[in-house]
């Protein structure tokens, strides 16, 4: 199935520093955001999935966003992405993690990470992040009852930071050596992923906020003109779900949901960056310009009516040129189930920015994807080959039962019947040497069981019948009827035999003088 980005914009409030400039240029609706910079100029207007203003609470955020239909959809086998796009100081920050900072003791400059709010909690404050971890636990409890699965649940939090890699869990080796930083890997089972990333277990909803709270303390903040609590990197907050059922344990299911807080786009003239900050802002703007590229060629390529006979169907998309598209590539023209959350700030001084942002996307809403369940094929095969071995030994063991029995069978009907052959057969030689006259020569009697027609016999006749004994006026003793075929003859001269079963001639056989009734009775077996 395709399913296309949801993008959805939300407005900020006016900060205190903002309320003596004016909020004009920008307005909105439910759908609908309008963008004018004067009277004089054309309005440009924005259509998406939902425009949510400055009164929202962080429930409707979330409601609107329908990240719960994407919790079930993960739980169900898919891969899912939200990030927040839009302008340093735009409210991206407090929309995906809800948390109030303080400035660090240690450096001036810097700010450290720290969490007004109760964490092991829902209130109205927190983020979307805060929200998917409680809410996904809630519903892998539902779903481990109702549907007899089993989940495991792991959690890793990086953040790029002026195009380095740094592991949030395991701060310690990375944060001050940049040679000990993450190394992007690619694989054909996994695409693009993080070398020794941590990966930390968790069992409760209370598990996975405690690691999450960690996790953001090592975030590099910093203040800028536009923004007391910048950050210079992107954080990605991943939730690794691993599920699999009763009836077939073997086959895992690994899904993740990316959430993903951008550092905002900064112009450098506004927010008087410096030195390490003006380093980071470069890196900032860097990654994001690649960004853009990609949502850009995506864009362009689904909005051609016939892409197979376009040079955009050729284009290439530059994943690699970015860490970040690198990572976010499954979540942009992949497998994933993908949601935009655009933050703007209602300035007038903000034009340009929000400007720029809408345009990105809008076209980031052009994208479709291509969601898949994510089961191990490996696994799926390898069940379903014991599955096979499965039902084959079952059927081996009732085709050995039905052996066996016909075993336990066997002897006792063969003996019956060998016994009444050989019966038979006796009493037929002596009705034969009482019949035979004296210029008869021997005559030879065949009863065993391996014991073939001659090539000469013609067996017309499809009714079997019994053998009697030769006919004599004054003597006719019947035999009983035997199940095996026998033949008599005396290799003598040439007699006719005559056969009960209309129809059949036994001709060339001789050493009888009289006319014999010969019959043939068969045992199936």
């Amino acid at each position: 199935m395709n399913s296309k980005i949801r993008v959805l914009v939300r407005v900020r409030p006016q900060l205190p520093s903002e309320k003596s400039h004016s909020s004009r240029t920008l307005q909105w609706d439910d759908h609908m955001v309008r963008l004018r910079l004067n009277n004089a100029s054309p309005e440009k207007t924005y259509r998406f999935d939902h425009v949510l203003g400055p009164k929202s609470s962080q429930e409707d955020m979330y409601d609107a966003a329908g990240v719960q239909q994407s919790i079930a959809s993960v739980l169900e086998g898919y891969h899912a992405t939200l990030f927040a796009y839009g302008q340093t100081g735009s409210g991206k920050t407090f929309t995906m993690e809800g948390y109030s900072y303080e400035r660090s003791n240690s450096t001036a400059s810097r700010e450290r990470v720290q969490s007004r709010a109760n964490v092991a909690v829902s209130s109205s404050r927190i983020g979307i992040i805060p929200r998917v971890i409680i809410n996904l636990f809630d519903a892998i409890d539902t779903a481990s009852v109702v549907q007899n699965k089993t989940y495991r649940v792991k959690c890793s939090c990086v953040q790029i930071y002026n195009e380095q890699i740094l592991d949030l869990l395991n701060p310690a080796p990375t944060l001050h050596n940049q040679n000990r930083c993450l190394r992007l890997r690619w694989s054909p089972d996994h695409e693009f992923y993080v070398e020794d990333l941590t990966m930390v277990d968790c069992t409760s909803a209370a598990d996975m906020m405690a690691v999450f709270h960690d996790a953001i303390k090592q975030k590099i903040m910093a203040t800028t003109n536009l923004n007391a609590s910048s950050s210079r990197s992107h954080c990605i907050y991943t939730l690794y779900i691993e599920s699999s059922d009763a009836e077939n344990p073997g086959v895992v299911t690994t899904t993740k949901f990316c959430l993903v807080d951008l550092a905002g786009s900064e112009r450098i003239m506004k927010t008087g960056a410096s030195g390490v900050t003006l380093q980071e802002s470069i890196g900032i703007n860097k990654s994001l310009f690649v960004l853009r590229q990609v949502i850009q060629i995506l864009s362009d390529e689904a909005s051609n009516n016939n892409p197979s006979n376009s040079a955009l169907a050729k284009t290439h998309v530059p994943y690699r040129d970015s860490k970040l598209t690198s990572l976010l590539k499954h979540s942009l023209g992949g497998n994933s189930i993908t949601i935009m959350v655009v933050c703007l700030a209602p300035s007038d001084l903000c034009f340009e920015e929000n400007l720029s942002t809408l345009q990105y996307a809008a076209r980031a809403q052009c994208i479709s994807n291509t969601p898949v369940k994510n089961a191990d094929t490996q696994m799926l095969l390898v069940q379903q080959l014991r599955d096979q071995i499965k039902l084959l030994t079952h059927q081996l063991h009732d085709a050995n039962t039905t052996i066996e029995w016909l075993k336990k069978q066997g002897p006792s009907t063969s003996s019956v019947d060998k016994g009444r052959r050989t019966s038979n057969n006796n009493v037929l030689r002596r009705s034969l040497l009482d019949n035979q006259s004296e210029d008869d020569g021997p005559i030879s009697v065949f009863s065993d069981d391996d014991t073939e027609l001659d090539d000469d016999l013609d067996l017309t006749s499809p009714s079997p019948v019994a053998v009697v004994a030769p006919s004599r006026k004054e003597s006719r003793r019947p035999l009983p009827p035997t199940r095996h075929s026998t033949l008599f003859y005396a290799p003598e001269a040439p007699k006719e035999y005559l056969f009960r079963d209309p129809g059949m001639m036994l001709p060339g056989f001789g050493g009888i003088s009289s006319m014999l009734e010969v019959s043939f009775g068969f045992l199936w077996t």
